[in-house]
């Protein structure tokens, strides 16, 4: 682990987490763990994006501190699929909205491949999830949970204590809630619908339940009608979220769990279970990993709004690698991606990589180490010496100029441009291939038209007649003898000054005679990716 680690947020949370003596809100000592458990979830209703992800990977970090710090940790991953389905998704035949209001593990799967709309949901995101992290993770489903019994310690003392659970929530709240609330949620037994229940009292340990509309957002949920008796010790619902998740805590034995930094607030479901998992449950309350939500062109992902990103997309066009990093970089400072930054996001990350390896020094001592921690914990497997880097931008420009040939060619022309050596081992061919065949994925789905370009086989202008003169130079030149980038760079500046052509005009026209645009790559490394014989090939046609 890097010297002064301790700076990273991720290791002044593990040192917290395990140097805690006291409860949160009793006054009593924190028990002896033989592990410390992290927890990271997600609900199934909604839509398995990378921001969920954002909860895992910050999640996992705190576990990668708390081993680098000696200790022993778990890291688990809880499917909060007893969750209702709230609307229908994008993608989802509209008949489902007879399903609103159901848990999605008791929603059939609209493709008909899988026991649930749960379960082929969760399988989906699992395919691509964990390439994300370099953690085991155990898995569980409050379904099953509930179904197995495992809340049941859980939800009896919740229910035995629900004067207590009232008080704790009312102290939070502007009204309080009724005299008859219950904490207790019945899926109900005619329609299957969980949100729609709603409990009139308890006779002998059975909630008496009415199913009826419920509205919520721009949503409704129509209830059946149905009057009847569930035990609650039978699993067949779930608590409600102030409540269900102190369960969750005291169950799996949580020491720690991320949220939105809008539970930093004190009237947040965050404390309220708090209180409820210390004072009713006898369970100290998990260190809360609070952060930023990560938005999408300054806009928060929706499906409805069409700027959802899934792992799998993520993965076309970049590394886990990568979004670890820009997860982990900033963890209470809002930060918008866009697909346009990702050539920046990769010269910043190949920055960080740099100073890990010692090839870059900051002039401040703390600051190169907090970046060699942080490059440290976004690896999942921790390359021993600096890999071969291309800048992404560069990487972007080959793969074009190399269009299907790329893995026979792309490796030739960076060899050609000095951006690679001769002689590389095949883990190197194999990372920078996988460069390459990123930038070319994203040229294609997400790149603005400042990176596009197609070279032309003829010149896509005749050169005007006043350039004419430095065109010709550079043509000979390109055909004489072979040159590196710097004297490309003095050559192009010479002749144009030679000639009293001003450079923004010669380079406008090269662009123009090799992609029949005005801007373009630099142009250097670019005349070296498509080769000096073929450029002077076109300068002589132009």
């Amino acid at each position: 682990m890097a010297e002064n680690a301790s700076r990273f947020w991720a290791d002044q949370l593990a040192e917290e987490i395990a140097g805690r003596k006291k409860f949160h809100y009793i006054e009593k000592n924190m028990p002896e763990f033989e592990k410390y458990v992290v927890k990271t979830s997600a609900s199934i209703s909604g839509v398995l994006h990378i921001g969920r992800l954002s909860d895992t990977i910050r999640g996992e970090s705190v576990v990668r501190a708390l081993l680098d710090h000696g200790k022993k940790a778990e890291f688990i991953w809880v499917a909060e699929d007893m969750d209702p389905l709230r609307k229908v998704p994008k993608g989802v035949p509209k008949s489902y909205s007879q399903y609103i209001g159901m848990p999605v593990t008791d929603i059939p799967d609209p493709t008909g491949t899988h026991k649930s709309y749960a379960e082929l949901h969760t399988e989906k995101y699992f395919e691509v999830l964990e390439k994300f992290v370099s953690v085991p993770m155990k898995k569980y489903s409050t379904r099953e949970e509930y179904k197995k019994g495992s809340f049941k310690p859980f939800i009896k003392k919740i229910l035995e204590n629900v004067e207590l659970v009232r008080e704790i929530q009312n102290k939070y709240r502007r009204e309080p809630l009724p005299a008859d609330w219950s904490p207790w949620k019945p899926v109900c037994d005619n329609c299957g619908k969980i949100i729609t229940t709603n409990v009139t009292g308890f006779e002998n340990g059975r909630a008496i339940y009415k199913c009826e509309d419920y509205k919520f957002e721009n949503n409704k949920a129509e209830g059946c009608g149905y009057e009847g008796a569930n035990d609650p010790m039978k699993g067949n619902g779930k608590l409600v979220w102030k409540g269900e998740w102190a369960a969750e805590w005291a169950l799996w034995k949580v020491s720690s769990e991320g949220a939105g930094k809008e539970y930093q607030v004190p009237n947040s479901a965050w404390w309220v279970n708090g209180e409820i998992v210390e004072k009713v449950l006898g369970f100290p309350m998990p260190v809360p990993i609070f952060y930023e939500h990560i938005m999408i062109d300054n806009e928060k992902m929706s499906a409805s709004k069409g700027n959802i990103v899934y792992p799998a997309d993520w993965l076309k066009v970049a590394t886990p690698e990568l979004l670890r990093f820009f997860y982990n970089k900033k963890l209470m400072k809002t930060r918008s991606f866009s697909w346009t930054d990702l050539p920046n996001m990769y010269d910043e990350y190949d920055k960080y990589e740099q100073v890990y390896f010692g090839l870059r020094k900051e002039e401040n001592e703390k600051d190169t180490e907090h970046m060699k921690r942080l490059y440290e914990i976004c690896q999942i497997n921790a390359p021993k010496k600096p890999p071969v880097q291309v800048p992404f931008d560069f990487a972007v420009a080959v793969a074009q100029v190399a269009g299907s040939q790329l893995e026979k060619k792309g490796i030739a022309i960076l060899q050609r441009t000095g951006h690679v050596k001769k002689d590389i081992s095949e883990d190197e061919e194999k990372y920078i291939n996988e460069r390459l065949v990123l930038a070319r994925n994203w040229a294609e789905l997400h790149a603005p038209e400042r990176y596009r370009f197609e070279l032309q086989e003829k010149p896509g202008v005749k050169a005007p007649e006043d350039i004419r003169p430095v065109i010709d130079e550079v043509r000979k030149s390109l055909e004489s003898k072979k040159m590196n980038e710097q004297e490309l760079v003095d050559l192009f500046f010479g002749a144009c000054k030679k000639h009293g052509i001003k450079p923004k005009t010669f380079f406008q026209t090269m662009y123009r005679i090799l992609i029949n645009k005005d801007y373009g790559p630099r142009l250097a490394p670019f005349v070296l990716s498509i080769g000096q014989k073929k450029v002077a090939k076109l300068l002589a046609q132009a």
